[in-house]
């Protein structure tokens, strides 16, 4: 029986993606509700639940503790011995719960993560909790923190790892209906891929994926410096990555993340992640292609960035400037 496993930042819209996946498929989703159910069939009551279910645990040294890890032993069982029962009796599509570790070995198995940049969780959770920007960050932060924390205590993995999944999908760029028809398209591929010489089935992949790396001016797919395939967020970091390409520059999208401020409780409440990196030369570059009342909010950010960050090395590119790279280069400059 086939398995798709969907691992997912909180606020990406990971929970909605699986259920159009499993509604389209025809397949099982196996989320909280059809856990609960299960569970509680086997005696775990819901406050238990709410207590082991993607939670991290501290552990003292007490009876009271060693009473909550056989407890928590004994709810992970229940839970890996119904999710394996399940595989083999039905098509399942698996919500979080460590699903990418459990079936890693297990070959009809496909992985999925999905991801989002900061902001775009931000709004998303915003809008469904009703909650403002520095109650939204925290809970994604408490969130995010929990369901990594589960996974180490108990697989020893880093759910980050981008080796553990066959797709890493990011809902800031795709639509959660455009990112279902892909995990779809991709396990049906996976079904018949027994049955079709791999050269034929590189060809569907290409035919069906149109790569949003590739370029108006006809270019090929990009790869970074570490051989990924980055999704770029504008046309004009596509037309820069191209450019370096030309001029053999090593190049890294987005490869870091920098906090620029915390909350009280040391929360992260704002990041910045420059658009470039040159690995050769230490250097970090940021394109700023805005409206030139636009770009304040961003030179404020990457005052923010030196101070903290003061032997970072970063240079900003102007929308003057890039135009100016782009025609050397001899690239028409698309419209915005």
């Amino acid at each position: 029986m086939a398995v798709i496993t969907i691992s997912r930042h909180f606020g990406s819209g990971g929970e909605l993606i699986a259920r159009l996946v499993a509604e389209k498929l025809g397949y099982l989703l196996v989320n909280k509700s059809v856990i609960a159910g299960n569970m509680r069939a086997c005696g775990i009551l819901e406050p238990e639940l709410a207590h082991f279910d993607e939670k991290k645990i501290k552990f003292q040294d007490g009876e009271w503790d060693r009473e909550m890890k056989e407890r928590r032993r004994h709810y992970l069982a229940q839970l890996h011995n119904f999710f394996y029962d399940m595989a083999i009796r039905e098509n399942l599509v698996i919500l979080g719960r460590g699903g990418q570790f459990l079936f890693h070995d297990f070959p009809p198995a496909l992985h999925v993560k999905i991801i989002a940049a900061l902001q775009s969780r931000i709004g998303r959770v915003c809008r469904l909790y009703s909650l403002d920007e520095s109650a939204a960050v925290r809970l994604i932060t408490e969130q995010d923190r929990d369901r990594e924390t589960y996974l180490r205590q108990i697989f020893g993995g880093d759910w980050l790892n981008a080796e553990l999944y066959h797709m890493v999908i990011n809902t800031g760029m795709t639509g959660p209906e455009e990112a279902a028809a892909l995990i779809v398209t991709a396990a049906r591929l996976r079904e018949s891929a027994g049955e079709i010489p791999v050269q034929e089935l590189e060809e569907r992949l290409l035919e069906q994926f149109a790569s949003p790396v590739c370029d108006s001016q006809g270019g090929g797919i990009l790869y970074d410096a570490g051989g990924n395939v980055p999704l770029f967020a504008h046309p004009s970091e596509t037309e820069f990555a191209r450019m370096l390409d030309f001029y053999q520059i090593k190049w890294l999208y987005e490869p870091k993340t920098f906090p620029l401020e915390w909350d009280s409780e040391g929360t992260v409440t704002e990041a910045f992640s420059p658009d470039f990196y040159l690995p050769e030369q230490d250097l970090y570059l940021e394109l700023t292609t805005q409206r030139q009342k636009l770009v304040w909010k961003k030179n404020k950010k990457i005052r923010r960035l030196k101070e903290i960050y003061p032997d970072l090395q970063i240079k900003v590119i102007y929308g003057r400037d890039f135009k100016g790279l782009l025609e050397k280069y001899g690239i028409k400059e698309r419209g915005d």
